[in-house]
């Protein structure tokens, strides 16, 4: 397969599945406390990968960097990330809402891609392209926002700060994970994750039980196996040639896929304006991605890649 098709395609499937996540987690916390059900999630995914990394025979982390990294994305995503989303919508944060919250995540990555990746600086056409592409969400989720009252304005920081998490750990793979297998990387700061996640489960007092069926085992396995293990092996190998705001766009193309998954397969109501909001966020995202009007000024918002570095595209 075309390497420009494989990466199209991934990206697309991350898209799929990480845009049904939202909605699965609600679900679940029907069936489980929140960082019980976090918790757990990352107990099986981790489980799986370094099952999935030995049968490979998959390279293990070995330097201090390597599990420096290791240990930060555990804690920064898997714990903080994941607990903060979790808190969240188990406060009353809807999925809509808690997916145009967490879609301010792009912007976060530049900020953080432009002080940490030489190759990644921000210009006014990605910032444009961003703005733009969130604007389409903030059309589509309107009706959410307008109901969303005063009472929720803490849960609602919690899931804009877990979007701050997500960009700082994506920056950071990006830039100091280059060599790093998806596997037992994955498969290790998930397991970090699980037991922060344990531990904030048993600060908070909550009362550990088998989760309900179907609500909490059925959530549990399918955010743990298609929503962890397939995803994050696929996101941490798209990242190694794709650049950390590009991948960010997920988070802008998401929401849609939510809106879309509760029409077919919810029976939700059609909005008509949930079409003009996914164009102008497919424009805002083709704007911040495409290279042509740049190249035609002959202008560069990014300094030259020095020879032998690996060219950055966009899938």
């Amino acid at each position: 397969m075309d390497g420009r098709l494989l990466k199209g395609s991934a990206f697309a499937m991350l898209c799929v599945i990480w845009g049904s996540t939202w909605l699965a987690i609600k679900i679940g916390l029907e069936g489980a406390p929140a960082f019980l059900a976090a918790s757990l999630r990352f107990v099986l995914a981790s489980l799986t990968l370094l099952g999935l990394a030995a049968l490979a025979g998959s390279r293990l982390p070995r330097t201090r960097a390597d599990w420096s990294l290791v240990a930060f994305v555990g804690v920064v995503l898997f714990t903080a990330d994941y607990g903060l989303i979790y808190w969240g919508e188990n406060n009353g944060v809807e999925s809509g809402l808690s997916a145009i919250l967490f879609a301010t995540m792009p912007l976060q990555t530049a900020l953080a891609a432009h002080a940490l990746i030489p190759k990644e600086r921000l210009g006014v056409r990605k910032i444009g392209g961003i703005a733009l592409g969130f604007a389409g969400i903030l059309i589509i989720f309107r009706g959410q926002l307008a109901t969303a009252g005063p009472e929720k304005l803490f849960p609602m920081l919690a899931i804009v700060l877990s979007a701050a998490c997500a960009a700082v750990s994506t920056v950071a793979m990006k830039r100091w994970g280059a060599t790093i297998d998806p596997f037992s990387f994955n498969g290790f700061a998930m397991g970090i994750g699980a037991v922060g996640l344990a531990t904030a489960s048993l600060a908070v007092g909550e009362a550990w039980a088998v989760p309900s069926w179907p609500e909490g085992v059925l959530a549990i396995l399918y955010l743990a196996l298609a929503g962890s293990v397939v995803t994050f092996a696929a996101y941490l190998w798209l990242l190694r040639t794709v650049e950390a705001t590009y991948m960010s766009f997920i988070a802008l193309v998401t929401p849609i896929v939510a809106v879309l998954l509760g029409v077919s397969v919810g029976s939700e109501s059609f909005d008509p304006l949930v079409l003009a909001g996914g164009a102008v966020t497919l424009v805002g995202i083709y704007i911040s991605t495409t290279r042509r009007a740049a190249s035609r000024r002959g202008t560069a918002e990014s300094p030259r890649p020095a020879a032998g570095d690996p060219p950055g595209s966009a899938p």
